[in-house]
């Protein structure tokens, strides 16, 4: 039985800190949406894709190192001066990952009626080359080709931009139980959350997830997305 498709297909982005819940929240949500015969594609989208990752792991990485700081984790960087070097083709790279990323994992899933449940998504990217990439690396704040097109692209259908937070004690306890990064830089989290706080993209609620049960922040979920009416 071909199942049917959603009246509004809909673009949901799940933004926040490491730890969160992003990802548990959109593997609910596709789950939900499945049961009720809706197509779903999930996808993540942020920065450092394809050959921009390959540069990532053999140039950038090795040049970094966690420190502690009066029990917070925070990083250093090394060589800045060859990243700073490297970073007009990093950028280079990553116009074409992420517009390329795009294209098949949003843009045509979208064109097919399929509802796309993006994690982290373009205005994280955005927030990587004009603060992050800054602060750490001494980069001037970058605007990368095609990301207006794209951003502008999203805001034109029906979408829901999803920020969940948490305050600092509850993601340092979530992010013991991760496989990965369980220990996040302090600085970018309070960046991230600032520049989320203080940045207007539209359509946009957060959630805070503080001390919530999954089920609840589900249930918050699925009502703001009804609100939209991306239900």
């Amino acid at each position: 039985m071909i199942s049917r498709r959603p009246s509004r297909a809909c673009i949901i982005t799940f933004m926040g800190p490491v730890g969160v819940g992003k990802s548990t929240h959109i593997q609910l949500l596709r789950d939900y949406l499945r049961s009720k015969k809706i197509r779903v594609v999930t996808t993540f989208i942020k920065s450092s894709h394809g050959l921009t990752y390959v540069l990532n792991r053999l140039l950038i990485a090795p040049n970094i190192h966690e420190v502690s700081y009066r029990g917070r984790v925070t990083r250093v960087y090394s060589s800045k001066k060859i990243i700073k070097k490297l970073f007009p083709l990093y950028c280079f790279l990553d116009a074409i990952s992420v517009a390329t990323k795009f294209f098949f994992t949003v843009y045509l899933p979208l064109r097919l009626g399929f509802t796309i449940l993006i994690e982290e998504g373009l205005i994280m990217t955005s927030y990587t080359y004009n603060v992050s990439f800054p602060h750490f690396f001494d980069t001037e704040p970058e605007t990368l080709p095609l990301l207006p097109r794209l951003l502008a692209y999203i805001k034109s259908k029906d979408h829901v931009n999803i920020v969940l937070d948490a305050n600092i004690e509850e993601l340092d306890r979530r992010r013991k139980n991760r496989d990965y990064r369980q220990n996040e830089i302090a600085e970018y989290i309070d960046m991230q959350k600032k520049w989320l706080r203080q940045s207007d993209f539209g359509r946009t609620v957060f959630i805070d997830t503080t001390n919530e049960p999954i089920a609840r922040v589900h249930k918050n979920v699925l009502t703001t997305l009804k609100e939209y009416k991306c239900l």
